[in-house]
């Protein structure tokens, strides 16, 4: 094939933009299919451990929770007393509110886990819905996962004053153990099921779900095609004025 001739007549620009424009989208595409098998892999992790939960739940001697990281436990013990936080800038089903955050003696093993025990929407003048923790023994169903990063939040420190109803910004596992006086797991507890009436459990493991990525990389995959086709037609457009 002669390129010279298949070229001849049009303009460099439009089809150089073209070019660049695939590109890009053809690696948007990439991107998508990466996070599409890495959540196709999440899933697969998290169905072989609820099979081995489903195998273990008669089994007095399951595993712990720090043996546990990305996967679903039944856990036991009792709540430290005053050891609770409101967890800011929560948003559920459209409504602004705190997520709960708690420490758990494990009964198993007497170490202490941080909890999230779900949510509690805010009053006026951003108070949180308090909630109180008894202390008796309580058991529920949790997803353990390690010390999340604090991600975007112009806060220098969890709590950066005295606040009342002690809200924090996001989670230090730190900040917890010394507010708390109790040395802390390095792993994070959020409750699946609401066993005490008062929160609203919310986390999910994976948001966005693989098909929706592979959806996504389709339409980059369009995109790059549909540019390319614009730009091949531009080019010749514009060779006319030349």
């Amino acid at each position: 094939m002669n390129l010279g001739a298949l070229f001849k007549g049009r303009s460099k620009t439009p089809i150089l933009a073209a070019l660049i424009v695939m590109l890009l989208c053809v690696a948007l595409s990439y991107w998508q299919w990466q996070r599409a098998a890495k959540k196709h892999a999440i899933n697969q992790h998290i169905e072989k451990r609820q099979d081995q939960n489903l195998a273990n739940r008669n089994n007095p001697e399951s595993k712990v929770p720090i043996e546990q990281i990305d996967g679903e436990v039944q856990l036991t013990g009792r709540f430290v007393a005053g050891a609770v936080w409101y967890l800011d800038n929560q948003v559920v089903k459209g409504r602004v509110g705190f997520d709960v955050i708690s420490v758990l003696e494990v009964s198993k093993t007497g170490e202490y886990v941080v909890v999230n025990l779900g949510f509690v929407p805010q009053r006026a003048s951003r108070i949180p819905t308090l909630t109180s923790l008894s202390e008796t023994k309580v058991t529920f169903p949790a997803y353990i996962k390690t010390n999340v990063s604090k991600g975007f939040t112009l806060a220098d420190s969890a709590a950066e004053s005295q606040q009342a109803h002690s809200i924090i910004q996001y989670i230090d596992l730190d900040y917890l153990s010394k507010a708390s006086n109790r040395t802390l797991l390095p792993i994070i507890a959020y409750m699946t099921h609401d066993v005490l009436g008062s929160t609203e459990p919310h986390y999910q493991p994976v948001v966005m779900s693989p098909q929706k990525h592979e959806a996504y990389a389709v339409q980059w995959l369009l995109i790059a095609f549909s540019a390319l086709v614009i730009g091949w037609k531009l080019s010749k457009k514009e060779s006319g004025y030349v």
